[in-house]
């Protein structure tokens, strides 16, 4: 809807639907490929029938970035390394071409 009100901002939610798309694609592909050994699990632990126990301490806290809170920032460190390469490349290219032109062409020998 935003996308269609504003043209600018095409752009945001093109790249937020493809980060949803992906995740959704990830979710699928985990699902698929951990969903036997999980029931398999899951019907092993219901015939033991140990008892849940409940603590009251509170769920440990981590002070790190994980991909979905920081997704945004590895985009922005990908397209930069992008960029990066790409201007090496063309710097490297152009003084490739440059080198090219201040050498003299080859002297051919007279056909006798």
């Amino acid at each position: 809807m935003a996308a269609e009100t504003s043209a600018d901002a095409h752009l945001p939610v093109s790249i937020v639907l493809l980060k949803l798309h992906l995740e959704l694609f990830w979710e699928k592909i985990c699902l698929t490929l951990f969903s036997s050994s999980t029931e398999s699990t899951a019907s092993t632990q219901s015939t033991t029938a140990t008892p849940p126990t409940t603590t009251n301490e509170d769920p440990p806290t981590t002070t790190t970035l994980d991909l979905e809170s920081a997704w945004d920032l590895y985009l922005m460190a990908g397209l930069l390394s992008l960029i990066g390469v790409l201007y090496t490349m063309r710097r490297q290219r152009a003084a490739f071409l440059q080198q090219q032109q201040q050498q003299p062409p080859p002297v051919q020998a007279p056909v006798q």
